[in-house]
């Protein structure tokens, strides 16, 4: 049975989504180095403020003020840093949340397709085999006919 005759009314459609999902998908992996650049960034800030000689308490007192001032600078970049991976994983959620949304609309657009193929690929088996009952009955009648 072939499918040659087959086609899908929607297929511009299903097209455009598959490729609307594609691009999402680029995008969403973008975002996602973006969101783990970030998170390093704010693990080497924590890592350098546990590395500070005042944290360890190994400071002599001359350049306790130096140190101070290191700490409340490392301190202000976490928090800032921190700020800036919350928008990332936010901006990550989002372009995941447009994936799926583009995936679910492409799938409903395939299982369409498909109940399509599936009904045309019957009426193609109906209609072959009403052709070949009609040769066999034409040729018994005609053997009879002799």
């Amino acid at each position: 049975m072939a499918v040659n005759g087959f086609r899908f009314s929607l297929e511009r459609v299903r097209s455009y989504k598959y490729s609307l999902e594609e691009q999402l998908k680029l995008q969403l992996a973008a975002v996602r180095r973006l969101q783990e650049e970030e998170e390093a960034r704010l693990e080497d800030y924590r890592q350098a403020r546990a590395g500070c000689p005042a944290i360890r308490g190994a400071v002599v007192a001359e350049d306790l003020l130096q140190e101070v001032a290191l700490l409340e600078a490392l301190d202000s970049r976490i928090t800032c840093q921190q700020e800036r991976v919350a928008r990332a994983r936010l901006v990550a959620r989002e372009k995941r949340d447009q994936v799926q949304v583009a995936m679910r609309e492409r799938k409903v657009l395939d299982r369409l397709r498909d109940r399509q193929l599936q009904a045309y690929r019957y009426e193609a088996g109906r209609q072959e085999q009403k052709q070949i009952d009609e040769a066999a009955g034409n040729r018994y009648c005609r053997g009879r006919g002799d």
